[in-house]
């Protein structure tokens, strides 16, 4: 089960937050291990993943080199967790969080 969405700026729009929550709440039972997929620029790379505690499962680099898509899985303990991590790293500049 997953509840994949684009996440642009979460924390300058509290309805699609609420949105994204609750969708999270539907599909998810808490605690869960939860998948983050981000795309990052080559030169944001090691913000990336100082941000997690965990190693990226998966890492693929894009073909013209400039971005790697970064998935990680981590055990989440509520909605309002998962959010807060998509906003820990929303000032990445160029960070694509899918």
């Amino acid at each position: 089960r997953s509840a994949y969405c684009y996440l642009t700026d979460m924390q300058t729009d509290d309805k699609s937050t609420e949105s994204f929550r609750s969708s999270l709440d539907a599909n998810y039972e808490w605690p869960a291990l939860f998948m983050f997929k981000f795309i990052v620029p080559k030169d944001q790379i090691t913000q990336i993943l100082e941000s997690f505690s965990v190693a990226p499962i998966k890492a693929q680099q894009s073909s013209s080199g400039r971005f790697t898509s970064y998935t990680f899985e981590m055990e989440m303990n509520s909605s309002q967790q998962v959010v807060d991590t998509y906003a820990s790293v929303s000032e990445i500049p160029g960070l694509i969080s899918l």
